[in-house]
């Protein structure tokens, strides 16, 4: 037999017919032996950490200047960093964490953990007994019992074992709900240590998260304070040439404009570097599976995929009735037979009170009781500020004063969207 196979375009596989027309499904090892641009995706991933952190030496000598008591044996500082999403914090962290780790003693213990996932006072301190002794129950035990095993440990249990410097980083800390008491747990902790010392390195893109402190514990802290700032266009282009050369077979295979391109998009994305090496990444994508270079072209379509992908995310998690509303929208767009829209600057808008209209009846559809006009006008202005609608007020042509609206993705794909969320798996 034989084969025929082509890429399709925006997907990333490849699809092998044989004569007959019959979908000829490949094996592991024909896949791996398909050519492609890239030689290591991973290093373009928001978790890979390069071994030199670009544009943020300052910051991490800051970070390194105090954790540097710990290798004289003292108490390293309180450490408090701020910054945008993908401004380089936890990568940061990340890199004086393992050089302290590698020049220091066994008596240096970073703990990490993503305060999403541990976001409770009692999740921490489990987390960090379980560091050390994966042996001890993490169920079951009362907080007071988790403390003293904790304090036994950094003093060393009594056995004559050297005390630790204890260091917690707590990424994404202003997740943790009940984060006055953690903060003051821990900061104290070393009121109760005879020996050895516990330290906080907090990461947040929250400069105000103190706020929900009381008095006692912002006074304890006695932290020092890093501030991110965002990466601007000629950085980002930095970090995108120096992870081009570890993802990619040859760096070459990535235009220069295309490299300038998703620096600027990610630029006025506050300075996101995690948006950047995206955009790279889904760049890379669309060239291997159409077998070319990465063009402008690839990263304008890449950044189409994240700006979808994002929206879709946000509908998910919308309330229910916003997402009928946007349901309704797209019902609209999706009709051929609709004739009253209005046509403003080439794109077509709807009549808010048609789709209101529209949206009654899928909520009454769905056996349930339609919120008022006036709850409508307010999801408008919600949607339109998250951007998954444009809004804008009539003009000329239209009779009265009313307010215009459009979807700003695909209505098929936003129709999609909200069905699977509506109706579940």
């Amino acid at each position: 037999m034989i084969a025929i196979s082509f890429a399709v375009e925006g997907l990333g596989r490849r699809e092998v017919f044989g004569k007959k027309g019959v979908l000829w499904v490949p094996t592991f090892k024909d896949m791996l032996t398909e050519k492609s641009i890239f030689r290591n995706k991973e290093t373009l991933s928001p978790h890979f950490v390069p071994e030199h952190m670009l544009f943020r030496e300052n910051e991490i000598r800051t970070l390194m200047e105090g954790l540097l008591p710990a290798l004289k044996d003292q108490k390293p500082h309180n450490m408090f960093i701020y910054g945008g999403t993908g401004t380089g914090k936890t990568a940061s962290s990340r890199t004086v964490i393992e050089k302290l780790v590698s020049e220091g003693s066994d008596r240096i213990k970073p703990v990490y953990m993503n305060c999403r996932v541990y976001d409770t006072r009692y999740k921490v301190l489990q987390k960090c007994i379980s560091h050390f002794n994966p042996d001890f129950a993490k169920t079951g035990f009362s907080f007071s019992v988790l403390y003293e095993r904790l304090l036994d440990w950094v003093e060393g249990d009594g056995d004559h074992i050297e005390a630790k410097r204890l260091i917690v980083v707590l990424d994404e800390l202003d997740m943790v709900k009940d984060l006055d008491s953690l903060i003051y747990t821990l900061v104290r902790a070393n009121d109760d240590l005879k020996k050895g010392s516990v330290s906080i390195v907090g990461i947040s893109n929250k400069v105000n998260f103190k706020i929900r402190l009381d008095a006692r514990s912002r006074s304890s802290l006695c932290e020092r304070e890093i501030v991110f700032q965002p990466y601007n266009a000629m950085q980002l282009q930095g970090i995108l040439k120096q992870r081009i050369k570890q993802a990619f077979e040859d760096d070459s295979v990535v235009d220069e404009s295309g490299i300038n391109l998703a620096a600027a998009i990610a630029s006025a994305e506050n300075g996101d570097a995690r948006y950047a090496l995206l955009l790279l990444l889904r760049a890379g994508e669309l060239a291997d599976s159409r077998k070319t270079r990465i063009t402008d072209k690839e990263v304008q379509d890449a950044r189409k995929q994240a700006e979808e992908d994002k929206a879709f995310e946000i509908i998910s998690t919308l309330p229910e009735h916003q997402q009928i509303f946007l349901l309704a929208l797209s019902s609209l767009s999706l009709d051929s037979q609709y004739h009253r829209l209005v046509e403003e600057g080439g794109e077509r808008f709807y009549l808010s009170g048609e789709t209101y209209e529209k949206y009654c009846h899928y909520v009454k559809k769905m056996g349930k009781e339609p919120r008022t006009s006036r709850w409508m006008r307010e999801y408008i202005v919600e949607l339109d500020a998250l951007g998954l609608i444009t809004s804008i007020q009539s003009g000329k042509g239209v009779r009265g004063r009313t307010t215009l609206v459009r979807l700003a993705y695909e209505p098929e794909k936003v129709r999609k969207i909200v069905e699977s969320t509506l109706t579940g798996p």
